[in-house]
């Protein structure tokens, strides 16, 4: 008997979206991530125009993280940890778990503000940083990445990779510029953060990983948690204005006319600007059914309306996180640490 291969996760995100939203499954466009942060093909009339699009996608994400990171006592809940003490926590137990072995800190869709503030942490508590390496689709990340970490670790120690890391094998990264081999007893921390996780099933996702890593590396990764069925955070998170903005530079990739004034999410549409929903849907996985969040944004295509789907992520509750990272049988969770609010958990894991 032959079993079916499970089907990708965009067309399992576009199903439950058809299901549960009654959008037509014909209505709706669902780019791979690879579309949404990576360059597009085309001729040099369109490189410009790319660029744009590509510093626009990084910079809505970077100005995120900084947002959670400045600002005091998100995330925190009514006896905290906030965000920023939260993955500070998990900064020191990764130092804790080096035990004094030379570090390669490998960073998946690299971004610059909680990578400063988790290296800083390393280096305060006396871990080896041996090596940065970014791995990232979008080239027009790599420059702002050096001028951010270089200084914190030496620019000898900054290494960039412009691949797509589902891609990427372990052997792949770069060996320090100081060093003709990596030391045997070295430790890749690969960093997986603002909520990629949530981006793939957990059983792709764990594919990509064991072929990132060796027995005895550590993955940092990050994940929006669906607790006590509130909602209400999630859609927030995502109502935000630079994840609007996120949606209005996916939208205008197949509506060059897709307005920068997004209506309300959930409003009616308006004749002169693109209709912006958000919808948590359930989604069967591996790990049973989980929520999924997604963005949506109206526009012509040919004529007809389309909605693009410009995020789709997953929203575990903390035991689905957790069996998500070892279902497979590669990977074994050391430590998490949540927010005060339960909004965000930041896993440790080891591979087996």
């Amino acid at each position: 008997m032959t079993v079916a291969a499970p089907l990708p996760y965009n067309e399992l995100v576009a199903q439950a979206l058809s299901t549960h939203s009654h959008i037509p499954l014909d209505q709706l466009v669902v780019l791979d991530n690879s579309a949404k942060y990576g360059p597009e093909d085309g001729g040099h009339a369109e490189a410009d125009a790319n660029d744009q699009n590509l510093l626009g996608v990084f910079s809505t994400m970077a100005n995120m993280n900084h947002f959670a990171l400045e600002t005091e006592g998100i995330c925190a809940g009514e006896k905290g940890p906030s965000f920023r003490d939260t993955i500070l926590q998990a900064a020191d137990q990764l130092a804790a778990l080096a035990q004094g072995r030379p570090i390669r800190y490998v960073e998946l869709g690299p971004e610059p503000w909680k990578s400063k503030v988790i290296l800083t942490r390393l280096l305060q508590d006396h871990a080896n940083v041996m090596q940065y390496v970014g791995v990232d689709i979008n080239p027009k990340s790599e420059e702002t990445m050096r001028q951010a970490i270089a200084p914190i670790i030496g620019d000898d120690r900054f290494s960039y990779v412009i691949r797509n890391y589902y891609d990427c094998l372990a052997e792949d990264f770069p060996t320090p510029k100081r060093a003709n081999v990596v030391p045997d007893n070295c430790v890749t921390i690969v960093t997986n953060l603002g909520f990629q996780e949530g981006n793939d099933l957990p059983s792709r996702m764990q594919s990509m990983l064991r072929q990132l890593t060796y027995p005895g590396d550590l993955i940092l990764s990050e994940m929006q948690l669906f607790q006590n069925t509130d909602a209400a955070t999630i859609k927030g998170f995502y109502d935000h204005p630079e994840m609007r903005q996120f949606s209005t530079i996916q939208g205008q990739k197949f509506d060059s006319s897709c307005s920068n004034q997004l209506s309300a999410a959930g409003a009616p549409f308006e004749a002169d600007g693109a209709e912006y929903l958000i919808k948590l849907v359930p989604l069967e996985t591996e790990v049973g059914p989980v929520n999924v969040a997604t963005t949506l944004i109206s526009g012509s295509v040919n004529g007809d309306k389309k909605y693009m789907v410009t995020n789709s992520c997953l929203k575990y509750t903390s035991k689905q996180y957790r069996r998500a990272r070892e279902v497979s049988g590669a990977f074994a969770v050391k430590r998490s640490f949540e927010t005060g609010d339960q909004s965000v958990v930041f896993q440790i894991s080891e591979r087996k």
